[in-house]
């Protein structure tokens, strides 16, 4: 059992980094329920869920860094012109 104030590892980093349940689960390819009980279950804390929530950690920063690129081109395409609406295939500038 953890001292009042300690936390694991994997929350530290989730809440440090402001990845949610659900990011986290996608990531992984699980349910988020499933995420929110290996983090707060030490009967859940298994070698097996520690790669899982490893490899998901690993992927969920990869997709930030392809969102964060993808944002990058999306304002050098928009330099000077970000007041201008826009009407794109996400639906945004409507």
């Amino acid at each position: 059992m953890t001292a009042m104030g300690e936390q694991k590892v994997c929350r530290a980093l989730r809440l440090r980094y402001g990845i949610s349940h659900l990011e986290l689960a996608r990531a992984a390819g699980v349910s988020r329920q499933l995420i929110s009980k290996i983090e707060l279950e030490p009967s859940r804390q298994t070698p097996g869920h520690e790669k899982l929530l490893q490899a998901a950690f690993a992927a969920a920063a990869a997709q930030r860094c392809a969102r964060l690129e993808a944002l990058e081109r999306d304002l050098e395409r928009w330099q000077g012109k970000l007041f201008q609406p826009e009407k794109g295939e996400d639906g945004y500038g409507q």
